[in-house]
């Protein structure tokens, strides 16, 4: 049965008799680009795809514009491209496009292994497609582009559509695939003197490929390098390959390798950013939204992050400020060098406005400044206004409350140094005569009535020893 579905993929995938579109000598034919897929098709219990004319063309005119542009991405709207070459008949149309570019001496193993994700494979996986195309060209530079298109229309699907997990919806006008298309094979690192394994990232060199080279997943990668497959892998990059020897290869690791920071007594984070981090992960780890990330630490979102850049994620048990009052029309006032207020008239207002901006009886402004009821006033005029604005009271912080003077009134002196004995003294308060200043005029007081008595008394003492005798 194999033997006969194999057969059967080489017949429909047979482009011999067709002009221009045999193998050039050395490198992958567009028949083996087909038979390669179908073979994975087919071993997925689904029937071959069928080569169709139409999307031949348009691939091979693929190969070669990607070509002679050197373009590393795709062209673009795939689906209406071959929509306008006439597939489908005017009904909608649905394709994918694959691509890759690798050197004469590629092998189409190696093209399939770069096509191993699951947004490449849907010509493989997906029962919908029908018909399937391929295109080879070569690029001044010697390298060769080699696109594989299929597609389906809306008036015949070969089977229902399964969307690809991780991928885009129905439309499948152009995936965006998380790895590099230029093909270049993977040398195998050999551990250095503590079993440690480092793969050094060459040219063309993606995440699937150095992946499947190693036998470990892309996942593994991104978690113990810290990376995302989202973004490019960087020519001369090291990369860590974990192994079943590795410690804690089997551990979970933090989210992104992004490892949390420890909040203060007071509830406070500050994360520190470390290399290949970004705001999304750094963000995702703590379950805080970027917006907040931004919001505290002052930037923007297109700002690049800094090693070592410290970013505040949680403020902790912070109690907000009290937000004051907005001052009202009449604080506002400031006096003229006449000590009156004015209001200037601007452009819309009219009187019986300016009297509700700042709660002021009407006729009263009217009478301040010698208007009626008639009366137009102009912008830039000047009003008089006979008001008192309330003073405004600035309210004192907790802390200042604690250093108000207390009842008793304290003298701080600022010591001098003194070059004498006799300095020092005329420079010290004379503390005896401040005593004798507070207690004289008490003895002036009491000094007459006291000199009375005594010469009272005496006489009296006098007249006393005189009848005794």
């Amino acid at each position: 049965m194999i033997l006969i579905s194999l057969l059967l993929i080489w017949l429909l995938t047979s482009t011999a008799n067709q002009p221009g579109v045999q193998a050039q000598s050395g490198t992958v034919s567009r028949s083996e680009l087909i038979l390669a897929m179908n073979t994975l098709r087919v071993s997925r219990g689904l029937p071959a795809l069928i080569e169709d004319p139409i999307v031949n063309a348009v691939a091979q005119a693929t190969a070669e514009i990607m070509a002679a542009n050197y373009m590393s991405w795709h062209i673009g709207d795939v689906r209406g491209r071959i929509a306008a070459a006439g597939y489908g008949g005017g009904g909608t149309v649905w394709a994918t496009e694959n691509f890759a570019v690798g050197f004469g001496n590629t092998s189409v193993d190696e093209i399939m292994q770069a096509w191993a994700d699951p947004e490449h494979m849907r010509p493989a996986v997906n029962p919908a497609y029908c018909h399937v195309g391929a295109g080879v060209a070569q690029a001044a530079d010697g390298r060769y582009y080699y696109i594989l298109q299929a597609a389906y229309s809306s008036d015949k699907a070969c089977g229902e559509y399964k969307s690809v997990p991780g991928g885009d919806t129905e439309s499948d006008t152009n995936p965006v695939p998380p790895v590099s298309q230029i093909i270049t094979p993977v040398k195998i690192a050999k551990p250095d003197a503590d079993g440690r394994i480092y793969h050094l990232v060459q040219a063309g060199q993606s995440f699937w490929s150095i992946a499947i080279a190693y036998q470990i997943t892309i996942r593994d990668l991104e978690v113990w390098n810290n990376l995302s497959s989202d973004n490019d892998l960087i020519v001369g990059q090291e990369l860590f390959i974990p192994t079943s020897s590795t410690e804690g290869y089997a551990t979970p690791t933090p989210v992104w390798m992004v490892q949390m920071a420890t909040p203060d007594p007071e509830g406070k984070i500050v994360h520190e950013v470390q290399p290949y981090q970004s705001l999304i992960r750094i963000g995702e780890a703590y379950k805080v939204k970027v917006e907040t990330i931004l919001a505290f630490n002052g930037l923007q979102a297109d700002w690049p992050l800094q090693i070592g850049q410290k970013l505040l994620i949680d403020p902790g048990n912070v109690t907000p400020s009290p937000t004051p009052r907005p001052l009202s029309a009449i604080e506002q006032l400031t006096p003229a060098s006449n000590g009156n207020y004015y209001h200037i008239v601007e452009s819309g207002e009219y009187l019986a406005s300016i009297a509700d901006l700042y709660d002021i009886n009407l006729a009263e402004l009217m009478s301040w400044n010698g208007l009626n009821s008639s009366s137009i006033i102009q912008p830039g005029q000047q009003l008089l206004l006979r008001v008192t604005p309330p003073a405004t009271v600035t309210p004192i912080p907790a802390i200042t409350m604690q250093a108000l003077p207390s009842a008793t009134p304290t003298i701080t002196q600022t010591p001098v140094a003194p070059t004498s004995t006799q300095e020092l003294i005329s420079t010290l308060p004379s503390v005896t005569d401040t005593a004798n200043a507070e207690t004289q005029p008490s003895l002036s007081r009491i000094g007459a009535p006291l000199v009375i008595v005594l010469v009272v008394a005496g006489v009296l003492l006098l007249v006393w020893s005189a009848r005794r005798k």
